[in-house]
């Protein structure tokens, strides 16, 4: 059933399809009315007495034999050959091999009622004619061994004749949703993308801390709309990450981002992960470690200016490459600089990790950004020389056999954990991605603890609502005119959303 919901608009299309193919096919048949005319074939007095019995079998053929067509092609005004198709005859309650019921039905559909009830009445009466033999003398039809008789008129038809929209488009409509459903499985089957979170945790053999939700421009939604799902779901990510990032000895903790493959989400996934660990005033540093397709400048508007390239073949220093985010005080940017001939060369010196442990006594937290696992190698020397690495996987785009792929190299490197972050994730509410509104600060309500805070600031009234006199139980002393209160203890407004 969840994969059933997670496809619901394709089973919604399949339907609509369904219908209207239903639609078509009624719409291309052609409107053929039925009329009926029913004549009782009975042996003869001389028949009976001689033990004789029509076969009914043989009169069906004999109702549509050339001799009957041609009687009644004449009546109609058409040819024998158009009126065969138009024609048959049928028998209710025989077999194959025949049967006792001696009822014969002549049926004969035209495009209009009238036509259709005019040529079933002219091959009924040819086919009596030919039996009866009309116009033999009344003798001679007394030893014929077969009488007929017509039982039922031809009938008028009321509606055209087959399946009508009232069936039609129920089918339609049920074959769209059981093939859209067989699709829906068959896709599934070989679709080899990471599906959720119980999947990623399965590729990753390692536990998987938050799950993003899919916005637009997600790069620095955290900065941006910093009330929206996604920005929380990094809150969560944040919190989850702490006590790791606490666990690690001697200084700051340098955390690498990396994905399998690209646009896999794992450069909004370190901006905005960088912006959220610098939220309660934590020293965070956001490294542009991607060499090849650096994109940190371009995201916190940076421009092109020397970083880590310089920094690592000892250009410039720390503090000078060092950016710091005016949006998020506490984060400092360094880019990834002039991009060189060959990254994983400049990443092989042992520069590395000098320069990493200047990172990590100038900040609580060290981002890094890398190329993915399964393109650059020199990821695995980054993923080395980190303490944690945190493996993005996007729903939409990343398959298992690559994150599997990618984690077993990282592993190999020997970090000290890794875990794991869903992107891409469609909101559970709506169960499809929607834009997040843009943030626009809001006055803020009234705290629970509103009361005692303004008590300070209003009088208290009395049982009778007068406001009481200083100097009675509930006195406060007196502030100068002009006099700004005293701000109020409790979670400032970085706090309210940890």
């Amino acid at each position: 059933m969840t994969l059933l919901r997670k496809y619901a608009l394709w089973l919604l299309l399949a339907t609509l399809a369904g219908i209207a193919g239903a639609w078509l096919v009624y719409a291309s048949l052609p409107v053929r009315y039925v009329s009926t005319a029913e004549v009782d074939v009975e042996p003869s007095a001389a028949a009976v007495a001689a033990n004789w019995a029509p076969n009914i079998i043989t009169e069906q053929q004999v109702a549509t034999s050339g001799i009957v067509l041609a009687e009644a092609a004449r009546a109609v005004g058409t040819t024998p050959d158009a009126l065969a198709k138009d024609l048959s005859a049928t028998v209710s309650g025989t077999s194959a091999t025949g049967g006792t019921a001696n009822v014969l039905s002549i049926n004969c559909a035209m495009p209009t009622a009238i036509k259709a009830q005019r040529c079933a009445a002219a091959a009924a009466a040819a086919y009596m004619a030919f039996r009866n033999d009309a116009g033999q003398s009344k003798a001679a039809r007394a030893h014929d061994p077969m009488n007929v008789t017509l039982v039922t008129a031809a009938t008028l038809p009321a509606a055209p004749a087959g399946p009508g929209k009232e069936i039609l488009l129920p089918v339609g409509a049920m074959l769209g949703l059981l093939l859209g459903t067989g699709a829906i499985f068959v896709r599934d089957h070989f679709d080899h993308r990471v599906r959720d979170r119980a999947d990623l945790e399965r590729c990753l053999d390692a536990p998987v801390l938050a799950a993003i939700t899919l916005v637009q421009r997600p790069r620095d939604v955290f900065l941006r709309r910093p009330l929206s799902p996604a920005a929380e779901a990094y809150r969560y990510l944040r919190e989850n990450l702490n006590p790791l990032i606490t666990a690690v000895p001697g200084g700051g903790t340098v955390l690498l981002v990396a994905s399998a493959q690209t646009r896999d989400g794992r450069t909004s996934v370190a901006a905005n992960l960088a912006a959220s660990l610098a939220e309660p005033g934590a020293r965070v540093l956001l490294l542009d470690a991607d060499l090849r397709r650096p994109a940190m400048g371009e995201v916190f508007g940076a421009g092109r200016r020397p970083g880590w390239s310089e920094l690592l073949a000892g250009r410039a220093s720390l503090d000078e490459v060092a950016l710091p985010v005016a949006r998020a005080p506490g984060l400092r940017l360094v880019t990834a600089g002039l991009a060189p001939a060959r990254p994983a060369e400049i990443l092989r010196d042992a520069r590395l990790a000098t320069v990493f442990r200047e990172m990590r006594a100038q900040a609580d937290v060290i981002v890094v950004d890398s190329a993915p696992v399964l393109e650059a190698s020199y990821t695995l020397t980054l993923a080395r020389a980190s303490d944690l690495v945190a493996m993005v996987a996007d729903v939409r785009r990343s398959a298992r056999e690559a994150v599997s792929a990618a984690v077993q190299q990282v592993r190999a490197a020997g970090p000290r954990a890794i875990v794991g972050v869903l992107n891409g994730v469609a909101p559970p509410a709506s169960g499809q991605a929607r834009p997040v509104p843009a943030y626009e600060p809001a006055p803020a309500a009234p705290a629970p603890g509103a009361p005692a805070i303004l008590a300070g600031a209003v009088p208290p009234r009395g049982p009778n609502g007068q406001q009481e006199q200083p100097g009675g139980p509930h006195a406060y002393p007196p502030q100068p005119r002009g006099a700004k209160a005293a701000p109020a203890s409790g979670p400032g407004p970085g706090e309210a959303h940890r």
